[in-house]
């Protein structure tokens, strides 16, 4: 059973049997979920979803770090995850086909300052959500994606609903009603991937949401089915074409779906990273002009060859998808964060200029993140760049001193240094401390922020 055996795993995890390298990662992953998160404090859609919070009002249980208030520990996961999830450039879990940060962070940190939770509960309950959220993708993918689901809201809203529960103290059968309650709440559609509107990072906020609201609602005495995943009208059965529950759950007490996670080292999507690291590697070399390009033909796996060929992007979420945007981006800009990406570029001339130039070949021999770049040149000079295995991901992973290098551009403009390092300090050592502690200084760094702006 599913459900179950994933609620009852959950429920007996233990910070001192996790290993050491999988705590490293979890810290990893919280420092990079912090710096999106803060990184997207100002942009609109945490604004927006930042005043609808003000105007609902409730509990002033957590902090929503857009604006800096304080709301209901709900309203402080939604708006919080929008913002993360709003930069572009949170963590992947390929598996899943779900970007499990920008779900499960922001219950953890709504829930783990509402209840003051210590720094190794709330590393353990990030284990926990990653886990379930991995291994319910696991079993669906890639049909459930392939029928316009979209997994970051769809999956993550268990993930979410099980670090919830964690943080709760909720045993198996606890945990197992509250996933049932979230299985009728799991939804995404991935229809905005067409037109490059705002649902799809409105889904990680909602899944954030759902979550917190899933457990509290079975911690109040709501029951929930304890079959919602296997069941013969459960999620698996009405979401994909095909589920493979003993292949989801193999290994499951001996590996963490967590240490399955990857980076993101520039902005972009999962499926544009390879390419915009080919690009970059190629600039680093080649002295090269965006004038001087005749031509670049990408070969890619048929799923981005499908998804992520727009050459004419009007929102900096269809731009963000776009394979060609993307190159485009750094021949014109060199590496790229979002940081390094401001809402006039999406007109920029000449990255608009290359986008036609552009152009992508489906085959089917290639890796889902694999990517081979060749770009020609006006005179007839070529350059080809393959990439198997992008940075950042599971098998070639960024370090801490990576994360630490991504952080600090990612932040600069919202965050002054002597918070940045205040931050880079907590989450390290962030087993000494508590939620409401390290949300403290948070909210100070944006309040400095808020004082200066």
């Amino acid at each position: 059973m599913m459900t179950r055996e994933l609620a009852a795993y959950a429920a007996g995890l233990n910070y001192g049997k996790i290993p050491p390298a999988t705590i490293a990662m979890a810290k990893r992953l919280l420092l990079d979920g912090v710096g999106c998160l803060l990184a997207g404090i100002n942009g609109e859609p945490a604004r927006s979803a930042a005043k609808m919070a003000r105007e609902l009002g409730g509990e002033k249980q957590a902090t929503i770090l857009p604006g800096n208030t304080m709301g209901s520990v709900r309203d402080a996961a939604f708006v919080n995850g929008i913002s993360l999830y709003s930069v572009g450039l949170n963590d992947v879990h390929s598996a899943s086909g779900a970007h499990p940060g920008g779900c499960i962070l922001p219950v953890v940190l709504g829930m783990s300052e509402w209840l003051r939770v210590p720094g190794e509960k709330l590393l353990t309950s990030m284990v926990a959500g990653y886990e379930v959220n991995g291994r319910v993708g696991r079993a669906i993918i890639p049909s459930h994606r392939q029928r316009g689901f979209h997994p970051t809201g769809t999956c993550g809203t268990f993930g979410a609903t099980t670090t919830a529960c964690f943080l709760l103290g909720f045993e198996a059968e606890q945990i197992a009603s509250a996933l049932g309650i979230a299985g009728s709440q799991a939804a995404g559609l991935y229809e905005c991937h067409h037109d490059g509107t705002s649902t799809m990072i409105f889904h990680a906020g909602r899944a954030a949401q759902n979550g917190v609201e899933a457990a509290l609602l079975a911690r109040a005495g709501l029951t929930g089915p304890a079959t919602v995943l296997e069941g013969s009208k459960g999620f698996l059965q009405a979401t994909s074409n095909a589920s493979d529950i003993a292949g989801a759950m193999r290994d499951l007490g001996q590996r963490y779906e967590l240490d399955s996670t990857s980076f993101r080292p520039y902005f972009g999507c999962s499926s544009t990273i390879s390419s915009s690291g080919a690009m970059a590697r190629i600039m680093k070399r080649s002295k090269i002009n965006a004038e001087d390009v005749e031509e670049i033909t990408v070969r890619c796996h048929d799923i981005v060859a499908h998804d992520n060929a727009d050459a004419d992007p009007h929102t900096m979420l269809a731009a963000r998808l776009s394979l060609p945007f993307n190159v485009g981006l750094v021949i014109v800009h060199g590496d790229v964060l979002a940081a390094d990406l401001e809402e006039s570029e999406l007109y920029n001339p000449r990255v608009r200029a290359l986008l036609p130039k552009i152009k992508l070949i489906s085959d089917p021999a290639m890796k889902r993140r694999g990517v081979n770049l060749h770009l020609r040149l006006k005179g007839g000079r070529t350059e080809t760049e393959t990439i198997d295995v992008p940075r950042g991901s599971a098998s070639n992973p960024l370090t801490w001193e990576d994360i630490v290098d991504k952080f600090k551009p990612l932040v600069r403009p919202v965050i002054a240094e002597k918070h940045q390092l205040k931050i880079i300090a907590a989450v390290a050592n962030i087993e000494a401390s508590d939620g409401a502690a390290f949300m403290g200084v948070l909210r100070e760094a944006v309040k400095d922020s808020l004082q200066v702006r």
